[in-house]
């Protein structure tokens, strides 16, 4: 199988999005849609390497499923660009498949699941170049971003919580002393007890024309409202990379709000949104992100949600960011939810965590609509991982000159924290 040279001198696979997998990664299908939800790609969006973009934009011209009317989104930070606006790709992949029918039977046999339209497309353009040009181009899918669907089924909507005392510092600190940590989540609501030189985002949750938030409104204030619960001193930034309306996003929007945190000072950066996807390849944007982000500094740790889909019949053997190599898996103790795979590398408190919430009114997954008054308690990975985020946050805020990693250690080995190692140590 042709093999070329990827960004960062690995080798990657002629059928794979991305060509860095975490070694511990087990098979990746079970079956096509393992969660209930039909796993969605951007159907008419392809992504790119930007140093292979213009050979890809002729091929796609080429083989006429591009007309190049719309000009590729370019990221310079992340080195790629989105192609969008795909189309005849029907007619497209049945004449390619009656052309490539053994191989692509063979594969789809192989990978058991079905090639979409996509997969013909990508398999005939990397086919193509690769014997024109010897060179294996790196491109992919657009994939979803989901905040660990189907949480509002699975795990259950945010119930009534308890005003939380307002966490206080032990001792003062400086603005410029602060630990900063990273949050890529919904929009933020600002919640009134929020400090403003402490909690912020580049974008903040909107209602609708009733005055009345979606549920997932304050997904990213529930998030931030743990970590700071755990660590008071430290200032979190909220990048909006996922919708207020359903926590959803793409993979190209959420990595590039990912990316955008590149040599910004985090220590420790939170992703408390998972998804699988229906090859169990990891998404080349998001896998690209966290290269970059590693490559400005190998010393952030990046923490993420291990997924809320192990409770369902045949659930994936992936969720990805937390499944790939450089990022700490967090799932939640005892919850049938959690994911419950190799690459999850420790469990803690998930389910029914007290934390901030929106104080207006907010429409729940049955249409009810509720005001929690600004508190609410919500299952799930995405606020054990916000824990764990916090808490490394704050032994950091202690020992400023220690590591993130080296903190994360001392969290894991400290027997009074709720915490434990699951299948492999990260260290």
């Amino acid at each position: 199988m042709p093999e070329s040279m990827n960004r960062l001198g690995g080798t990657r696979n002629l059928f794979s999005d991305v060509g860095i997998k975490r070694m511990k990664t087990a098979s990746a299908w079970r079956q096509p849609n393992p969660t209930g939800r039909q796993i969605m790609t951007a159907p008419n969006e392809l992504i790119v390497d930007s140093r292979h973009l213009d050979v890809v934009k002729n091929k796609l011209k080429q083989l006429k499923v591009w007309a190049g009317t719309t000009q590729p989104e370019i990221d310079t930070v992340l080195d790629l660009a989105l192609i969008k606006d795909l189309g005849g790709l029907t007619e497209f992949a049945v004449t390619t498949r009656k052309r490539y029918w053994s191989e692509i039977s063979a594969l789809e046999r192989r990978r058991r699941r079905e090639f979409t339209e996509l997969d013909v497309l990508l398999y005939e353009v990397r086919n193509q170049l690769a014997a024109e040009n010897g060179v294996v181009p790196l491109l992919g899918k657009n994939r979803d971003t989901l905040i660990g669907y189907p949480q509002h089924k699975g795990v259950g909507d945010p119930g009534i919580g308890v005003p939380i005392k307002r966490p206080t510092s032990a001792h003062p600190v400086e603005p410029e002393d602060r630990v900063l940590v990273g949050v890529v989540d919904t929009p933020l609501y600002r919640h009134p007890d929020f400090p403003e030189d402490r909690i912020d985002s580049d974008q903040y949750a909107t209602p609708d024309r009733k005055g009345v938030y979606s549920l997932w409104s304050g997904h990213a204030t529930a998030v931030a409202g743990r970590i700071w619960q755990c660590a008071p001193d430290a200032r979190i930034t909220v990048k909006a990379g996922l919708s207020d309306r359903t926590g959803e996003g793409t993979s190209w929007e959420t990595a590039r709000k990912m990316a955008a945190f590149a040599g910004s000072g985090i220590r420790v950066l939170n992703l408390s949104f998972g998804t699988p996807t229906e090859d169990g390849e990891p998404p080349l944007a998001m896998r690209r992100a966290i290269d970059v982000l590693r490559a400005a500094d190998p010393d952030l740790l990046i923490v993420a949600a291990a997924g809320n889909l192990g409770h369902i019949a045949r659930p994936p053997r992936q969720i990805w960011p937390a499944a790939m190599t450089g990022v700490i898996a967090v799932g939640a103790t005892g919850a049938k939810f959690s994911m419950k795979e190799p690459w999850v590398d420790v469990n803690t408190v998930g389910l029914e965590v007290d934390t901030y919430y929106l104080d207006q009114p907010v429409r729940l997954s049955d249409s009810e609509v509720v005001n929690r008054r600004g508190f609410a308690t919500w299952s799930g990975t995405s606020f054990a991982a916000a824990g764990v985020t916090g808490k490394i946050a704050q032994r950091l805020q202690t020992d400023p000159k220690a590591t993130a990693a080296a903190k994360l250690k001392e969290l894991l080995e400290d027997r009074e924290e709720p915490l434990t190692v699951t299948y492999d140590s990260p260290f």
